[in-house]
Formats: C-alpha cells, structure tokens, sequence
C-alpha cells in the first residue's frame, strides 16, 4: 500500500506517543516509500532497506536517514541486474526492483509452479557466477533479493536494542513481528538479547501465518496483528495508571 489507512495510522500514534516505548518500523522496501508511509508519525523509527537506512522522526516531515553500512564498491550490481533481466525478460509478470542497497526481482503476479522453478534456477545461477563477490542472495515466496553481505534485519535489531539501553535502559518489554524469512535473522537476535539479560518471559516473537519459524509464537494474518495492537495500548495505560496510584 502506499498509504497507511486511518486505524493503523491512529494506533502508531497512540503507541509512539507514550515517551516509554520505542517503536521502529522496518521493512525492505526504500526510504522514499516508507518516509511516505510512515513520516508523519513522531517519535517512530524508521529502517528502510533491511536496515541500511535508518532514521527518527523527531517531529520533522524530512527527517534525516542515516546508513547502517559503509560500503564503497557497488560493482556487482550491474552484474547482478544483467543476470536477473534476463530472467525477468523470459517470464511475464515478473518486474526488477532496483535500490540503493538491494536488487529485487518480483513474481509475485507469475504462476506458482512456474515462478518457482524460475526462482530456484535464478538462485543457483546467481550463487555459481557470483560466489567471490561480497553479497548475499535472498529468497522469499515472491522474490528474490540481492544485497550486500552482512545487510539484514538482525544486524539493525542489535544496532536498535544498544540504542534503546542507552537511551532508556535495558526494556522491560519487547514485541518483535515480521512474515517472511528475511525476519527470522530479527527473531534470533530478539530473542538472544533476551536470553542475555534474563528477560525471556517478556519477549515475543511473532510471526505472520502458520509455518516454522525461530518465533514462538503465531498470528495468522494481517489482520489479527492490527486487532491485538490496542489491546497492548490499553494494557500499558492501566499498567502505568497503577504505578502513579
């Protein structure tokens, strides 16, 4: 979507409106597109990319990206975007996403069978013409992404935590969700900080749909994520309305 509808707008709001919690958005899609999305919210992390940009909108519309990463040799990505257009140009339906930091070839719109085989064999191709070169190759139900080596959600999660502990001290609460395996690297660190400083009873990990996953726990669509959302609102006001009684 390119914009948010009014209620998961409101719930953001109201969850980053409470100075205690830190929220932080983060996707693969571009700065551009979740700046749009998501910049009139204040007080909200932003990472776009997997992470390679991350900012904090303190209250200002444009607010400022900064990088997760300082790569210089961008040089496979010709290489890589050459590989995938001819993939791309044999099967209808299929698009190439292009960013700074990732290409992304799309078959979301391309019969399953079909998209498939193609994805394996665009995979295997990849991985035999470019295995010197320093980036990763990522495959998910309706793409498959090549980005540089070591950019992935988990790598952000850990910068953020250290963030978090240093502005608030270590949290009392975490809630991380996500739908694909590009979340799974974020569960393993969620739940490894956990583990680390002792606060497993009060870390969930949750992934969208009934599959295997590093989380512990399962929601079954979109929809049930926005449904339980204010219930968590409504649960840290009583909580705080008993700590000022």
């Amino acid at each position: 979507m390119t914009v948010l509808s009014d209620e998961i707008s409101d719930i953001l709001q109201n969850m980053c409106a409470d100075t205690s919690n830190t929220v932080c958005i983060i996707s693969g899609r571009g700065r551009e597109k979740m700046q749009q999305q998501f910049g009139h919210i204040q007080n909200i992390y932003i990472a776009a990319e997997n992470g390679f940009y991350y900012g904090w909108n303190k209250g200002e519309y444009d607010l400022e990206f900064y990088k997760l990463m300082n790569i210089t040799d961008w040089g496979w990505k010709a290489a890589v975007y050459d590989i995938i257009k001819s993939y791309q140009e044999r099967t209808d339906g299929s698009i190439i996403s292009t960013k700074d930091a990732s290409i992304r070839w799309f078959f979301r719109d391309v019969d399953t069978d079909f998209a498939i085989k193609e994805a394996n064999e665009l995979v295997a191709h990849l991985y035999t013409m470019l295995e010197n070169l320093p980036i990763e190759i990522a495959q998910e139900k309706d793409y498959v992404e090549v980005r540089p080596a070591g950019l992935d959600k988990g790598v952000f999660a850990k910068k953020l935590l250290r963030r978090v502990e240093q502005l608030k001290g270590k949290p009392d609460f975490i809630m991380c969700i996500g739908d694909n395996k590009t979340d799974e690297c974020m569960f393993k660190v969620v739940k490894e900080y956990a583990t680390a400083n002792g606060i497993e009873d009060v870390e969930f990990c949750i992934t969208v749909g009934q599959k295997v996953s590093q989380a512990d726990y399962y929601l079954n669509d979109h929809n049930e994520v926005v449904s339980i959302l204010p219930e968590i609102i409504l649960s840290s006001i009583e909580v705080r309305k008993s700590i000022i009684k």
